[in-house]
């Protein structure tokens, strides 16, 4: 069974990319070509959320395929919707893993004791039914919120250890008001310092062969300097870096915290979402070039700040 750490890492090297793809669909904002087509085949409300959204990931899959790091889905953006939402998100999941692309699920999970594990069980270790293992939602890593205390992570961790999953935990993120709790001071240290002493403590428990840890960390572009001195705290741990593009972080900002090893930077992945849909598609064809070509800026981007 090899590591999420690892998965991650081979897929950085095979699609020559440190971008993740974030999907997180309105669907008043997909193109009218969608919404229309929808209408015309449906027959009910429920049918045509399920539809949209079904459609609109199927393209946007097709578009980004071996062209980044990884594809993560926030699962919000279909639970507004409802049981449709829902299962079009599992349907681009199910395609997500099906192209053998990692999938990380943005859903910011965080509870206490069995409430956790239960999370845990909905995305990674699942549930026995009629004596199969049966997970709603599998994915290779899992965002997790961690500000209600350290052994609320423990079964995400335990269970990733056995099924060779990852986590990203938020640690500073990238909205504006992140420092009214993150920034805290308590006993010489940030709240974000403490989260980095665990992270840092606990990082072997899913460190890979390539060296990188899959017990990960958010760390949002909009933060270069913080995310400079939380990798000299975590020079292993991969770290998840949204902000760049429509959230205002440039390129050198979203690769600030990048680790170099033997004069290789790397040990992150950017996240791009809003960024991908910008440009006008009357068409599949044209919201999948559109996409692709969006991915391929931000990719080129990317490269060129890394050197």
């Amino acid at each position: 069974m090899t590591t999420f750490a690892d998965r991650l890492q081979a897929s950085i090297v095979s699609s020559k990319s440190s971008l993740v793809a974030g999907c997180d669909p309105v669907i008043e904002k997909l193109p009218s070509f969608l919404l229309d087509e929808a209408q015309r085949i449906t027959n009910s409300d429920s049918e045509f959320i399920e539809r949209a959204l079904s459609q609109f990931g199927e393209i946007f899959l097709a578009a980004v395929t071996g062209k980044v790091a990884a594809i993560k889905p926030n699962i919000a953006f279909f639970e507004q919707y409802g049981l449709p939402g829902l299962n079009a998100f599992k349907r681009l999941c199910d395609s997500i893993r099906g192209a053998r692309i990692p999938l990380i699920i943005d859903a910011k999970r965080g509870d206490i004791g069995s409430t956790a594990a239960a999370y845990s069980a909905a995305f990674i270790s699942g549930v026995a039914i009629r004596g199969s293992r049966h997970v709603a939602f599998e994915c290779d890593a899992l965002t997790i919120n961690p500000f209600l205390g350290f052994d609320t992570l423990e079964p995400f961790v335990a269970d990733c250890e056995k099924y060779g999953k990852g986590l990203f935990i938020l640690l500073q993120t990238s909205n504006p008001g992140a420092k009214d709790i993150q920034g805290l001071e308590s006993k010489g240290k940030t709240v974000s310092g403490h989260i980095a002493e665990w992270l840092a403590t606990n990082a072997q428990r899913l460190t890979g062969e390539c060296g990188y840890s899959g017990l990960g960390a958010v760390v949002g572009a909009s933060y270069p300097d913080e995310a400079r001195a939380l990798r000299d705290a975590l020079p292993t741990t991969f770290f998840l870096m949204p902000g760049f593009g429509a959230q205002g972080a440039g390129a050198d900002d979203a690769t600030a915290g990048f680790a170099t090893r033997d004069g290789i930077r790397g040990g992150a992945v950017v996240n791009v979402s809003r960024g991908l849909l910008e440009g006008v598609a009357r068409s599949a064809d044209d919201l999948q070039r559109v996409i692709t070509a969006n991915v391929e800026r931000f990719n080129t981007q990317l490269s060129q700040a890394m050197g």
